[in-house]
């Protein structure tokens, strides 16, 4: 008999309810991708006649792409780029908003975005363009004071809003993605209501499809950290069952899924399950990008310094996890990340890589062309996580222990295990091997 395994979805509510937040526990939707079922749940199978062919079951998991490993990096526009192997790179605070663009009324300057796009492409990532704020002389409360400028957060002219992701579309084309606004439930970037923000997308969605048919774009990002956040998510999604196409608009939804600022990679589990309930609840099936992830934001203040190792744990975990989750894209914020979060992927110069950003070099060498098929906590061991990958000819898996002393773990059937560092030990007949908070991989024969 196969034990049953706790999934992500119900770790991560424990240690939620545990910081006091609220929390969903309800099964993921059927789009969710990567949750391993319970051993014990109940399949209906049609039945097949002696002489049919048997079909084999189709693939388990997603395929993990090179645009899986996103990132933001300001730099770009001034034709800088990491040396790492970044897959995607989401434009947003890198001087290339609406505001940056438009400096007079339809007047266009394009040199820094046209600097960002040809860098971007230079790396051979793919650019996702955000397409807020408003420009001052388009806003509709041009007084209103926010983060980005005067103006910025509110309603624009809608008439101003199409002449604009018009004119983006026509110079760039396909050869980039593109996002309606940032953070749309975050006060401080927009001050509209919901309708109004599906509006700008229904507007954009239409005038840029009219000039590239085939764009992907994206729905405003949104966190979910907080209630009022979810609560906001909801309500802008729900306009779908008042006819308002929003899925017919848009080729992803987006959520940002920072935990609370004392939370772990794990959390995230659960912020994505209230997401992609709220979703089947209004009857959508779009693919769900993390566009924006990292740790210990307290929302201004520099939060508390962790452990250089620790910072890598994390890295590591939310590409494992988020790859588990079914999430096409994840884009880590940020490269060149002022001290507003707690794990840092290069030094004061903006150049050096950390521990944490030289592994992820190494989480991307896992991963990629790999079929995810999920990620549990095992039963191997209590409190490790597990999550399994097929590629060419094997089986790996990965193994982590959020919290508490390492422990070893043995696979009887293993060839290698390897550490975070890439260093890879070869094993006779079986591995023993020690797990803690940075993840591990074990590969065996497929």
């Amino acid at each position: 008999m196969v034990r049953p395994r706790r999934t992500l979805v119900s770790l991560a509510c424990a240690v939620l309810v545990a910081l006091g937040a609220g929390c969903s526990t309800s099964d993921p939707s059927p789009q969710g991708g990567g949750i391993t079922p319970s051993a014990e749940a109940t399949t209906l199978t049609p039945s097949v006649s002696p002489t049919d062919p048997v079909q084999p079951p189709p693939p388990r998991g997603q395929r993990i792409r090179s645009t899986f490993f996103g990132m933001h990096d300001g730099l770009v526009s001034q034709g800088r780029a990491p040396d790492a192997p970044i897959g995607a790179l989401r434009l947003w605070d890198s001087g290339t908003s609406w505001r940056d663009l438009e400096t007079r009324p339809g007047g266009f300057t394009w040199t820094t975005l046209d600097t960002a796009v040809a860098t971007v492409e230079r790396m051979r990532a793919r650019p996702l363009l955000v397409l807020g704020q408003t420009p001052t002389f388009h806003a509709s409360k041009p007084r209103e004071e926010a983060p980005y400028g005067a103006g910025a957060a509110s309603m624009p002219d809608l008439g101003a809003w199409r002449r604009y992701v018009t004119a983006v579309a026509q110079r760039y084309g396909d050869r980039i993605d593109y996002q309606i606004w940032n953070e749309a439930n975050v006060v401080q970037y927009w001050t509209g209501t919901p309708r109004q923000m599906a509006q700008l997308t229904l507007t954009a969605s239409k005038a840029i499809r009219k000039v590239v048919p085939k764009a992907t774009i994206v729905a405003p990002a949104f966190p979910l950290r907080l209630e009022s956040q979810q609560a906001w998510f909801a309500d802008f999604w729900s306009l779908q069952s008042t006819r308002v196409d929003l899925a017919g608009a848009v080729d992803a939804a987006s959520v940002q899924l920072y935990p609370s600022a004392e939370g772990l990679p794990e959390d995230q589990a659960t912020l994505l399950d209230i997401a992609r309930e709220v979703l089947a609840e209004n009857g959508i099936d779009l693919p769900v990008w993390n566009t924006e992830i990292n740790f210990g934001l307290q929302g201004g203040p520099e939060p508390p310094a962790i452990p250089a190792e620790l910072q890598r744990a994390f890295l590591m975990r939310t590409y494992l996890l988020d790859a588990g989750l079914g999430l096409p894209r994840v884009y880590w914020y940020s490269w060149n990340i002022g001290r507003i979060a707690n794990t840092y992927l290069t030094e004061e110069d903006l150049t050096t890589e950390t521990l944490a950003g030289k592994s992820f070099d190494v989480v991307r060498d896992w991963l990629e062309g790999t079929r995810v098929e999920g990620c549990t906590l095992g039963d191997r061991e209590p409190g490790v996580w597990e999550c399994v990958a097929r590629g060419e000819g094997e089986v790996r898996t990965f193994w982590w222990k959020p919290r508490g002393p390492a422990v070893r773990v043995t696979s009887p059937d293993a060839t290698s295990w390897s550490d975070a560092g890439g260093a890879v030990t070869r094993c006779r007949e079986s591995c023993r091997v020690p797990v803690g908070a940075t993840p591990v991989m074990v590969v065996r024969p497929g």
